[in-house]
């Protein structure tokens, strides 16, 4: 999972937290990145992230969900563990 924030984005402040518990308890085979798009601003382009916060899943390398801007975690869950059931149920 990549979450991309930046200094000025507090929603991101209280969501990163929210999404390292839910793959800690959920979801532990998978990692978690957190990209500032202003220390890093070519990340904007490479991922294509158009709004802050957005939050890229990836299973065997490739992005398989997308959310961005009103994120929801209950709602993430269950069609991250779709995914997740097949990769390492």
């Amino acid at each position: 999972m990549v979450f991309f924030s930046d200094e000025s984005c507090n929603v991101g402040d209280a969501l990163s937290p929210k999404l390292q518990a839910l793959l800690k308890e959920h979801f532990p085979e998978m990692r978690f990145l957190e990209i500032n798009v202003q220390m890093i601003p070519a990340a904007r382009g490479y991922f294509n992230i158009f709004v802050i916060p957005s939050v890229l899943v990836y299973f065997d390398g490739r992005e398989t969900l997308r959310y961005a801007r009103h994120i929801n975690v209950s709602q993430m869950a269950p069609e991250i563990d779709r995914v997740y059931d097949l990769m390492f149920g």
